[in-house]
């Protein structure tokens, strides 16, 4: 209501030091008013106001602003967060801005603010009314010339457009003049107006798949993991917890007695001591040893789990085991607190592992839980919010007459939710449509339900280091899920280790951290990217049949079809790329369809070459039929595709001989008019001819390997003679 009053009373933002930054009625379920920061506050948290269960601390820190400036930005920042979006920001077409923006979204342009504030404070700027056009030109012309992408360098100016948009409301000596890109006299200063309009051409199309070498060997221990390795860790966790249940808070009649009777025991049996052997204890030992040279001390004891065993409190534990191992020269701490509980999973033939320790089970508890959260979002594409706040019953099962199952996860979607006007509803909305996955992903969510209690499948509370916050939500945040996939990663490479199999290892992804908005991207990659991407679909994600590729998800209209069309759009236009540029420097082509590649190439570089692809032009490059060029290497080939000629298209000459788009590369033909070929292919041609000749010169093979190795040396040599018999350059292809 705040900002209706300023609204109707014609004042000016001037908080008070206890004024709420925000209303509470605008704050997530469960709040307090003691979660809204005040003004005066030197840091201003908003996770409040992510209603999301993903959220994570979004937090402002008035700290970072230079003192001349700091109590402008704050009233600007009070503005930015209370009052409407201004008009002439929400009919801006180049970006999409909501009357309510996003809490993420204000926390990020009054970080940006922040940039701005040092700054200025750098050219000795006391007030935002000092603030020049010229300063706002040097200011940007510096802030474009380090290096920074395009569409962050966007970003930032957008923010110092959106404080200038609220000067209307602020106090004179908190207004700043119209930026130099948002006048139209003057064109957008050049290269600012070019900068701007690249507003929206974010997403996933700036997102890196995870690179195959990772995502391969990540997928395989997920999966072993899921599958597995999950039974063992959940009775290993329900042992524990049984163990937890058991030990009593308070002091038990005769409990000393049975911690007597449990020590003599070990005493005349020979057995060890249960001992605490943690993670930071193992780290500690190591380094005691490293330094001195001699053996570490010995462990102290595990007294919950003998609490735990007995039946006993921990303190009835505590008053008698320092005095029970002194007076006996026969006991002694073991390595660890091994839980009863039989390993069943098997890898190479062998347990996976030995016993699994008291402390281990948190941590794999953990591991197990991040396995899972992979698997699904993976193997299914879903967004990474909608993973994280997946709720126990999301996954439903049907059971066809025809014997076929059918697997469909419901959850929240929240990205294009809105309300009648417009604005971002954070709370999301259920999805009318569920995503159809396969069999692995419905046993991770199976194995979700059996790990945790509550309704959330990814809940921050599965954490040895869990603090709770009112303010936050209860899920895993994108950040949380980053740290786990890390030490997932960590944990499969040591279990590679140990059975040997260092060629499972999953290496540092050359892109940085394997973040969940990745995996979607990599589905993407995958399926355009490696030979017979259609077939692999079917066999990777367990579609009975290629064309229910388009419709991944169960849902025709769902925008991984668009992604996927992105993705091959990229993939075509790298391909003209690198053809224009080996044109260009000379190299050579044949085959029936020397003419179409290169006026395919030609084409490309004239119309798209040296630019960044927006969606529209990613639209039309995979729309133009004369573009429609893909890489065989595997066959020494480029397809240059033409549905109503190409012998991989079964429907070739008939009326819907376009329904296939892409060449089917398990069904490619030598004799196809489709086909040229490069200097390149012929080189791994040639490649391939110097292998066989080598293994045919040790004289080792059987004579039928033999011959057929021959027989293919014969068919490359003829191949490579046919292409440079006809072999065409750019040159000499101009007129074809």
């Amino acid at each position: 209501m705040t900002h209706l009053l300023l609204e109707h009373n014609n004042a000016l933002v001037n908080p008070a030091p206890d004024t709420p930054v925000f209303t509470l009625d605008r704050a997530r379920p469960g709040a307090t008013a003691a979660d809204v920061p005040r003004f005066a506050d030197p840091i201003w948290n908003l996770a409040a106001l992510a209603h999301g269960e993903a959220t994570t601390t979004l937090s402002i820190v008035w700290e970072n602003f230079a003192v001349p400036l700091r109590s402008g930005f704050m009233r600007a920042g009070w503005a930015l967060l209370n009052l409407p979006t201004p008009q002439p920001l929400m009919a801006d077409s180049r970006a999409a801005t909501r009357e309510r923006p996003a809490a993420v979204t204000l926390t990020r342009v009054i970080r940006t603010w922040s940039y701005f504030a040092r700054w200025l404070g750098s050219r000795s700027v006391r007030s935002l009314d000092e603030v020049t056009r010229d300063l706002m030109v040097e200011y940007a012309t510096e802030r474009g010339g380090l290096g920074a992408c395009r569409t962050v360098i966007v970003h930032e100016l957008f923010s110092i457009t959106r404080l200038w948009a609220f000067a209307p409301f602020l106090l004179p000596e908190d207004r700043i003049p119209m930026p130099p890109w948002e006048d139209a006299e003057v064109g957008g200063t050049g290269a600012y107006a070019d900068g701007l309009r690249q507003w929206q051409r974010r997403g996933e199309n700036a997102t890196a798949p995870i690179h195959p070498s990772v995502m391969s060997p990540l997928l395989v221990w997920a999966l072993r993991t899921v599958t597995d390795f999950a039974p063992d860790i959940l009775s290993a966790r329900a042992e524990m917890r049984r163990l937890l249940d058991n030990a009593p808070s308070r002091a038990e009649p005769g409990g000393r007695d049975k911690v007597r009777a449990y020590f003599r025991r070990l005493e005349e049996t020979g057995e060890p001591v249960p001992a605490f052997n943690s993670p930071r204890i193992k780290t500690l030992r190591q380094g005691h040893q490293q330094r001195t040279g001699s053996p570490p001390p010995p462990l102290p004891s595990h007294n919950q789990f003998i609490a735990g065993l007995l039946g006993v409190s921990v303190g009835q534990v505590n008053q008698l085991v320092s005095s029970c191992l002194r007076d006996s020269d026969r006991l002694a701490t073991g390595d660890g607190a091994p839980l009863a509980t039989e390993i069943n999973g098997h890898l190479d033939g062998r347990s996976w592992r030995g016993v699994i320790d008291f402390e281990e089970v948190q941590d794999l508890a953990e591991h197990l839980m991040t396995a899972a959260l992979i698997v699904i979002a993976y193997l299914s594409g879903i967004r990474p919010r909608e993973v994280l706040q997946l709720q126990r019953g999301c996954c439903t099962s049907e059971h066809r007459s025809d014997g076929t199952v059918r697997h469909r996860i419901t959850g929240r979607h929240f990205k294009t939710v809105t309300d009648s006007r417009g604005n971002h509803v954070p709370q999301g909305a259920l999805r009318t449509h569920p995503w159809t996955v396969i069999a692995p992903v419905q046993q991770a969510v199976t194995v979700l339900e059996a790990l945790t209690d509550g309704r959330l499948l990814f809940p921050r509370s599965l954490s040895k280091c869990h603090k709770p916050r009112t303010y936050l939500g209860s899920a895993l945040t994108p950040a949380l899920a980053i740290a786990r996939i890390r030490r997932f990663s960590a944990w499969s490479n040591e279990l590679a280790r140990y059975h040997g199999r260092d060629h499972e290892a999953i290496p540092d992804d050359p892109e940085g951290a394997v973040t969940l908005r990745r995996f979607r991207r990599t589905i993407a990659w995958f399926i355009v990217r490696r030979p017979s991407g259609r077939i692999a679909l079917g066999i990777q994600y367990g579609h009975l049949s290629a064309s229910l590729a388009d419709g991944y998800g169960g849902r025709s209209t769902t925008d991984m079809l668009q992604l996927l069309d992105l993705e091959q759009a990229l993939a075509t236009a790298e391909t003209l790329a690198a053809a224009a540029e080996r044109l260009t420097a000379g190299e050579g082509v044949s085959g029936p369809a020397v003419g179409r590649y290169l006026t395919a190439a030609s084409e490309f570089q004239t119309t798209y070459a040296g630019g960044f692809l927006s969606k529209r032009q990613h639209k039309a490059l995979i729309a133009n039929p004369r573009l429609q060029v893909f890489d065989h290497p595997e066959s020494f080939l480029t397809c240059n595709y033409d549905p109503h000629a190409a012998l991989c298209n079964p429907a070739r000459g008939k009326a819907d001989a376009t329904t296939q788009r892409t060449p089917s590369r398990n069904r490619c033909h030598s004799t196809c008019p489709n086909i040229s070929r490069t200097d390149t292919h012929m080189d791994l041609a040639a490649k391939e001819i110097e292998q066989i000749s080598a293994e045919i010169s040790d004289g080792l093979l059987p004579h039928p390997i033999r011959r057929r190795l021959q027989q293919r040396q014969q068919v490359l040599d003829a191949l490579i003679e046919a292409h440079r018999s006809s072999r065409t350059t750019t040159g000499e292809g101009t007129h074809v």
